[in-house]
């Protein structure tokens, strides 16, 4: 058994996950520095098994040391942590050969399996042998997947992992998850981040094309080929090619995909010899694979060519905690753009919000916020504007019940919980009765049950202005 050095600058942080490697029964050693951390693991030769390292460091940060740190002969498993828990930073510390990351606050039981495993575990699956780092990554694509739901930073965990092989890719998800996203990030986090990236949806491609289109054809071939053109697997060549919805392609041209994908090489429709081609495959779908397998509708041994690493992007409806961040960065993003002024969300939608199952995914969710804010006349997406767009259903109990545990969850605001939740409820319930009514207080206050002049003194304390 060898110790776990704890990284990180806050004392009380230091403290809770010592306690969890006590319980663990694993000796520890703790440092609030980047400089410190390399003194002990300087003078700890092999008595260091594992590394739970902070990322905001005073001085270095921890992604720099943990790139010295993966360079040292037999070095020690290494946990990133970090209270901004995004997709930048877990694929960049899995790139750079972190075993696992953890988001701020802990989940102690999973940080003391954690420890236990790599940490008492066997010797010989200490630890793998880590590949070059990719020279290149692409912080603006990153930010462009947005969440901070479990289910999306494992997602970023494989990316970073896969970024940095060859490994042909299955991105499985629903329409809308952000199958091309994820596509994205695992190019240009790639060493083939210069070359391009290519994408053919074989869902929007006729079946009599398709052949041409992702092979090529030359010149005469058939009619209507004018002149040669290259396909989609030439102008990818150096790079990585996208194959979108895989499920659409017909049975009897799997075939020739296969041996494309084996031999790596491609023959024009019409051509006399093969060209070769350096590619790297992503490929997606929202279909069942294996069923349609089973269902003689895709080739097995396709089907394991393509599934190396099967990566499941999880529905919206499984990521309730990233549907206000997602709403919020919308509003940002199409706000200005849309209103040519920043906009804000109301807490009177978040409701709203989080009670939609959202069968689109993401896609629905940003096409409902950019159509809310067509029709909004100030500054603040409230209640109102969601009105009409998002059709009341069985989820609203659940969404009701994770506002309450929300509420429950957070710090206990200036007023106490019990009015933050009552405010949060009674706000979309007035803006739902006005809107009914067309903004006439009077028959929305006989609508609730109460008269003028307290619906408008709840509409004055919830800061809710007349339309």
């Amino acid at each position: 058994m060898r110790n776990v050095l704890i990284v990180d600058d806050e004392p009380s942080v230091r403290f809770v996950l010592a306690r969890t490697c006590e319980r663990a029964g694993v000796p520890w050693q703790e440092a609030g520095s980047a400089e410190e951390a390399r003194d002990l693991l300087a003078g700890s030769a092999d008595g260091i098994g594992l590394v739970l390292l902070d990322i905001r460091l005073p001085g270095d940060d921890g992604l720099k040391l943990l790139g010295e740190i993966a360079e040292r002969p037999g070095a020690p498993f290494v946990v990133v942590m970090t209270a901004e828990d995004t997709m930048r930073s877990a694929v960049e510390a899995m790139k750079r050969g972190a075993a696992d990351y953890l988001g701020k606050p802990f989940d102690l039981g999973r940080v003391e399996r954690i420890v236990r495993d790599l940490a008492i575990g066997p010797e010989a699956a200490r630890r793998e042998e880590r590949e070059a780092e990719p020279a290149r990554a692409k912080d603006a694509l990153s930010e462009l997947l947005i969440g901070r739901s479990a289910g999306m930073v494992e997602v970023y965990k494989e990316i970073g992992r896969v970024a940095r092989t060859e490994m042909t890719v299955l991105l499985m998800g629903e329409s809308g998850t952000g199958k091309e996203l994820v596509a994205r990030s695992i190019h240009a986090n790639s060493a083939r981040a210069r070359g391009p990236f290519v994408t053919v949806n074989m869902a929007a491609i006729p079946r009599d094309l398709m052949e041409s289109e992702l092979y090529g054809h030359e010149k005469g071939s058939f009619t209507g080929a004018v002149d040669k053109r290259p396909g989609k697997f030439e102008l990818a060549n150096g790079g990585t090619l996208f194959l979108d919805e895989i499920g659409e392609m017909p049975v009897e041209l799997q075939a020739k995909l296969l041996r494309v994908l084996q031999e790596r090489e491609v023959d024009r429709v019409g051509g006399s010899r093969p060209l070769a081609v350096d590619v790297r495959i992503v490929a997606a779908t929202n279909a069942d694979l294996a069923r349609s397998v089973e269902e003689g509708r895709f080739r097995r041994d396709l089907f394991y060519r393509l599934a190396v690493v099967p990566i499941r992007l999880p529905p919206l409806r499984e990521r309730e905690a990233d549907v206000i961040l997602l709403a919020r960065h919308f509003i940002h993003k199409y706000g200005e753009q849309l209103k040519g002024r920043p906009v804000a969300l109301g807490k009177d939608a978040e409701p709203l919000l989080l009670a939609h199952d959202w069968p689109g995914n993401v896609r629905e969710l940003q096409n409902v916020i950019q159509r809310a804010l067509l029709k909004l006349p100030g500054a603040r997406l409230g209640a109102k504007e969601l009105l009409g767009l998002l059709p009341a259903g069985a989820s609203a109990e659940r969404g009701l019940n994770g506002l309450v545990e929300s509420i429950l969850d957070a710090p206990p605001p200036a007023h106490g919980r019990h009015a933050a939740a009552v405010a949060a409820v009674e706000a979309p319930l007035i803006a739902a009765a006005l809107s009914r009514t067309k903004g006439n207080q009077l028959r929305a206050a006989e609508l609730l049950g109460m008269n003028r002049n307290t619906l408008r003194e709840r509409m004055r304390a919830l800061g809710m202005k007349a339309k």
